[in-house]
């Protein structure tokens, strides 16, 4: 039987957390793998297998997973009994205790500390996570420092935003609010049956008008680009849907995190006016042309014309044969 061979800690991180080979068996394969496997990185380039890159890279999936699944405690909790729960709570603008993040099960089972926090964050090719430490406080303690996730969207870094709870009795509420989409992407919501996020939106934004006496509408101008323009009546949304949460940011436009359902969708109206409204009062008007709801519309209408074209060239140069 072969004599077990101890490493120390110390002979490990003199290697920068590269475990040496083995002094057993030279050619014997290390962690179990076999001499045929690899372990290759991005590209298809091969690279070491190291502890310590190794397990930072579960700590920081282990940080994710934690911060995506914050809570945000309301006063019925606050003055009723406390629910338990592995979920840490956060701020309203998202920002969550270290102290908190490092007490989690998923963190503390890797037994993770500041350091190791600090080391995720800077030492990170994406900017994924934001830490800030609080005024007046120490430096090397966790509890003097709070931890949010970064949503990137469309290669835009946008923190979670933070807005004025919206409820139906404000009087300052806008009348309507218009969310503004693309000839392919309203018919999947149309199907759905409610306006989803985005892949990789925090949240979804309309923008707010306000109708005035005379008819005339004052509007937030949103996407430019917009092909149709889905209006929701704000305090009637407010009042049928108490669990849809709506916010005001600070650049007046309304958003939410939630789906907002067909239900609550007053009209729908294509950008085009030979299209004109879609879906009204909970009946749908209109379809999207088909030419209109794929990338390859355009194309193929194109190769079309072309076929046509060739086809009349055709007919026309059967007839001068004869």
């Amino acid at each position: 039987m072969a004599a077990a061979v101890v490493l120390l800690p110390s002979a490990i991180n003199a290697l920068g957390g590269v475990l040496p080979p083995s002094a057993v068996a030279q050619h014997a394969p290390r962690h179990g793998r076999s001499r045929g496997m690899s372990m290759k990185g991005k590209g298809g380039k091969s690279r070491g297998y190291s502890v310590i890159e190794e397990r930072d890279v579960t700590m920081a999936k282990a940080l994710m997973f934690i911060l995506k699944r914050t809570i945000q405690k309301s006063e019925e909790d606050e003055e009723g009994e406390e629910q338990e729960t592995d979920n840490v709570v956060a701020s309203p603008e998202g920002w969550v205790s270290v102290n908190d993040v490092l007490a989690h099960p998923r963190l503390a089972a890797l037994e993770a500390d500041l350091d190791d926090v600090q080391r995720i964050i800077s030492s990170a090719t994406k900017t994924r996570f934001e830490l800030r430490q609080l005024p007046d406080k120490q430096a090397d303690d966790a509890a003097s420092f709070e931890i949010r996730r970064i949503i990137n969207t469309d290669n835009v870094q946008v923190p979670v935003p933070a807005g004025e709870k919206l409820s139906a009795d404000m009087e300052d509420l806008p009348d309507f609010i218009i969310y503004e989409t693309s000839y392919q992407r309203y018919p999947l919501m149309l199907a759905s049956g409610a306006i989803t996020r985005p892949g990789g939106a925090q949240c979804l934004s309309f923008a707010p008008v306000t109708v005035a006496d005379d008819g005339s509408e004052a509007r937030q101008s949103q996407a430019s680009d917009a092909e149709v323009s889905i209006w929701i009546h704000l305090r009637s949304a407010l009042q049928a849907e108490p669990p849809i949460v709506w916010q005001r940011i600070e650049s007046g436009a309304i958003v939410t995190a939630d789906e907002v359902p067909k239900s609550l969708w007053k009209k729908a109206a294509a950008r085009r006016p030979d299209i004109g409204t879609l879906f009204e009062d909970g009946e749908v008007r209109k379809e999207v042309p088909a030419g209109l709801r794929g990338k390859g519309a355009k194309g193929k209408a194109k190769k079309g014309k072309d076929a046509l074209k060739r086809g009349s060239e055709d007919d026309s140069g059967s007839a001068s044969d004869e």
